[in-house]
């Protein structure tokens, strides 16, 4: 059976993944996890040109819409938030300066609808190692989803410097989305299956 917080993220699949045989490996791993996220969380959607993100009372989902298989789906309680202009330029700044110093596990941000995609995607493997695709920019991505991991020592001391507000402990998901309307949308959920690998499907 279920948990009835379930998280799903796609992110381990897309590190130099072999391409010929990803489409069933993926189907396989994930297809059954999605499918149910999908079905369960029914509320509002706040889709722009370049991903779906719906949120409702039974959790929320971000799905890109150029490249279906990027899919991040918690069946948890989640925050919902509007920013300010500014809000959402210091979170996206804040993000990235987390990113580069090792205290997120997973960066991905789509600035535009342009093909080839026009994005970033960065995943810490182990320490500071790094895998990336794409490159950063300074202008404001249309979306951004940041799986925050900070480090932290042996006596729960942070390890390294954490000054965000923007989640309540140093562990996390940050979602930011720029609707089609022009809103800058936050959402926040505690990311609780983490440390990565988050799931990998249910059994052969």
């Amino acid at each position: 059976m279920l948990s009835p917080n379930l998280e799903v993220n796609t992110d381990t699949s897309l590190i130099d993944p072999d391409w010929e045989d990803f489409a069933e490996f993926h189907d396989h791993y994930y297809g059954l996890a999605i499918d149910y996220i999908k079905n369960m969380v029914k509320g509002v959607s706040y889709e722009n040109n370049v991903t779906d993100l719906v949120v409702g009372e039974a959790g929320f989902y971000v799905q890109s819409k150029n490249f279906p298989v990027a899919f991040y789906g918690d069946t948890g309680a989640a925050d919902v938030r509007l920013l300010s202009e500014s809000e959402a330029q210091a979170l996206v700044w804040e993000a990235t300066a987390l990113y580069r110093a090792g205290d997120v596990q997973s960066l991905t941000c789509v600035y535009s609808d342009r093909s080839p995609l026009d994005s970033f995607f960065g995943y810490r493997i182990e320490g500071n190692e790094r895998y990336e695709l794409g490159g950063l920019r300074t202008s404001m991505p249309l979306h951004m989803r940041a799986m925050v991991d900070a480090q932290v020592a042996e006596d729960g001391s942070l390890a390294s410097e954490w000054e965000t507000d923007w989640l309540e402990e140093p562990k996390g998901v940050l979602v930011y989305q720029r609707t089609l309307k022009g809103e800058h949308l936050l959402i926040t959920a505690p990311g609780r299956r983490q440390p990565f690998p988050l799931i990998g499907g249910f059994g052969e």
